[in-house]
């Protein structure tokens, strides 16, 4: 027993082929460029940058570790309230530990990631 879609793709017409478009050269500027379109920096209106690249990066990193923190607080709080009784809603116990938890487990991968990194650039030798 034939199938018939399978014999219908078959005597389906070849596409015609798409027109050639023509080389680009990656060094030479591009239309919108020549015609006059405005070419901004890559950087304009990028804020936080300043002359120490790290201590972006610090104060970054210690901001993640206060908001750690405000979460086991927030964690703990509530896991009280709920053994006590006084919590209304177990789910927000619930959702809070396991935001900490998620949380805490990337600053651990974060950790593990800068140690591997630093561990790396010790095995360089000069």
């Amino acid at each position: 027993m034939p199938i018939d879609s399978i014999g219908a793709i078959a005597s389906m017409p070849v596409m015609p082929s798409l027109p050639s478009t023509p080389a680009v050269n990656p060094t030479s500027p591009t239309s919108a460029a020549t015609a006059g379109a405005p070419v901004t920096d890559a950087l304009a209106g990028v804020t936080g940058t300043t002359d120490t690249p790290g201590a972006d990066f610090s104060s970054a990193l210690a901001g993640q570790v206060d908001s750690l923190q405000a979460l086991q607080g927030e964690r703990d709080t509530l896991n009280l309230q709920a053994v006590t009784g006084d919590l209304e809603d177990i789910h927000q116990a619930t959702i809070a530990a396991a935001e900490a938890s998620a949380t805490m487990d990337l600053m651990v991968a974060l950790r593990n990631s800068g140690l591997q990194a630093f561990n790396e650039l010790m095995r360089i030798q000069a």
